[in-house]
């Protein structure tokens, strides 16, 4: 696959000739684009959290993991084939109503800090790669079959591990992942800048929130490991 491809700018949002038309640079709409990724991340971020506090003591959200799940998955479908906020914060809620339960297993375990300490790295990863890719000079795009291929090794020794249920695994597969998902926003970050209007904003800011909540998890469990008594 061509990482260097132009995707076809999705039906309804500016091209580079309605920019020159309307008298808005082409940076000027990336600029745009840009914004309205970013400020939709934001409130998928704020919408999780919210969710996730819900959940931490909701009995449904504890006794239903695999509903959650698939209400999950069916959002995210959702959200893929209709394309706007609304189906944004949909998915993003539900997934913040799963998080919950998985935070309040480390709150209750007296690890609470761990919980702060995953998301403050967290945010100071993102914000330094999303700096870094948008100053940078170097092309990442050669990136994007590596990123992918290290996601489908994650998915699958995730998966081995829930039968074998290793320590040693899980703190590699959360150690790559947490590299994976750093990868990612930096390939997608840059992609975002240079191809703007390329995939509707709501779209970007999924693909971005779910680099963000992965990275999360994985530092999380990383956090976890090395807090562990075990």
């Amino acid at each position: 696959m061509n990482e260097n491809r132009r995707f076809p700018t999705p039906q309804g949002y500016p091209t580079a000739a309605d920019a020159r038309q309307s008298g808005l640079t082409i940076e000027g709409s990336a600029i745009n684009y840009l914004k309205q990724v970013y400020a939709l991340l934001a409130g998928s971020l704020v919408v999780s959290v919210a969710a996730g506090a819900v959940g931490m003591t909701l009995p449904f959200a504890h006794e239903h993991p695999i509903i959650l799940m698939v209400m999950m998955f069916g959002a995210l479908f959702l959200a893929m084939k209709v394309q706007n906020t609304a189906t944004l914060f949909l998915f993003t809620g539900i997934s913040g109503l799963s998080l919950g339960p998985v935070i309040a297993v480390y709150v209750g375990a007296g690890m609470s800090h761990i919980v702060g300490q995953a998301a403050f790295l967290t945010a100071a990863i993102f914000f330094g790669l999303t700096f870094y890719a948008m100053t940078a000079k170097k092309d990442f795009s050669m990136m994007g079959g590596m990123l992918f291929a290290g996601l489908i090794i994650v998915v699958v020794g995730g998966l081995v591990n829930l039968f074998i249920h290793s320590t040693a695994i899980s703190f590699a597969i959360s150690a790559v992942g947490a590299l994976i998902f750093s990868g990612f926003i930096l390939f997608e970050t840059q992609r975002l800048k240079m191809e703007p209007w390329a995939v509707s904003p709501s779209v970007a800011a999924l693909s971005m929130y779910l680099n963000v909540v992965n990275l999360f998890t994985s530092l999380l469990q990383l956090l976890g490991i090395f807090g562990s008594d075990d």
